[in-house]
């Protein structure tokens, strides 16, 4: 588990290079955010946990043809982390959950609004599951990669020039499909 979070860590990192030399040469902006936040039970019994994840966002607005002139769109990626514990009589379960997302966001255009941006995204998601059971005959682990979709809203509002504070929802559809509601801080470059 550690080794494979070591991993995709550093693939974030890469990522976030390339978009930040993309970024560069292109005068696209490019956009960095940490996200704390709240997702369901993936299986019965388990609650809803905390999580933590990042991302990068670079705006591709000016590569595409749109017809409103005031909407945007950028590419996104983002690493999030979640873990569940339930404790039963005998049985103690451990799901740890690890979610690449890669997609797109639209940010639907608001003139007037005083900068607030609400957006709609999707996009594929790799998830590595790893399910730890625990009980007097020992412990089993099971670890899984699957794909899946995941679509959402969310709403950025600016803090300062560079400075942007972000609220999200996001249905993931996926083995045990979940859904979660995150806080975000992010810098804009």
């Amino acid at each position: 588990m550690k080794r494979f979070a070591i991993i995709a860590v550093a693939l974030v990192l890469i990522a976030a290079g390339a978009g930040s030399a993309v970024a560069e040469e292109e005068k696209v902006r490019a956009f960095f955010d940490g996200t704390l936040s709240m997702g369901t039970e993936p299986s019965t019994g388990l609650g809803k946990t905390a999580g933590f994840g990042v991302g990068e966002s670079v705006d591709i607005t000016d590569s595409m043809k749109l017809s409103d002139k005031d909407a945007k769109v950028y590419l996104r990626g983002d690493l999030t982390y979640y873990e569940w514990n339930d404790r039963r009589v005998g049985l103690d379960v451990s799901y740890q959950r690890i979610i690449f997302f890669f997609g797109g966001r639209y940010f639907i255009p608001m003139s007037g609004r005083g900068g607030v941006a609400p957006y709609l995204e999707g996009g594929l998601e790799m998830s590595y599951d790893d399910v730890a059971t625990a009980n007097a005959a020992g412990t089993e682990i099971v670890t899984d990669i699957t794909l899946g979709l995941s679509g959402g809203a969310g709403l950025e509002i600016p803090l300062a020039d560079d400075l942007v504070l972000g609220l999200n929802g996001r249905l993931h559809l996926i083995t045990d499909s979940f859904l979660t509601l995150g806080v975000s801080l992010g810098v804009k470059f």
